[in-house]
């Protein structure tokens, strides 16, 4: 058990429940405000934020790929080769969306 554990009294279930719960809270208010800012008519801004959104998940996503890439790869340099082709269009493709978001609005 970690000091962190032990320090907050709590099993490592209890730690990530907190941070599980924290997140939601972090989203339900993320979800509010872009809810309020539609409502109020500034589209523009809830445009961006989401924007904004869609740019993070959308790193994290290119990332966790290539991380998981690198794991099943484990160094074999055919497997990497097969691979890396994939990891490129993911991040292509995302990199796409992410670029053509709101052009339709």
């Amino acid at each position: 058990m970690s000091d962190l554990i032990r320090y907050e009294g709590g099993s490592s279930r209890a730690v990530a429940r907190r941070s599980s719960r924290a997140m939601q809270e972090i989203q339900q208010r993320g979800e509010l405000d872009l809810a309020q800012l539609i409502n109020s008519g500034r589209q523009v801004e809830a445009r961006a934020m989401v924007r904004r959104r869609l740019t993070e998940d959308g790193m994290t996503d290119v990332a966790d790929v290539g991380q998981r890439a690198r794991e099943l790869a484990r160094g074999d340099q055919f497997l990497a080769s097969l691979l890396i082709p994939i990891v490129q269009e993911f991040a292509q493709t995302t990199a796409r969306d992410i670029r053509e978001f709101g052009r339709d609005f």
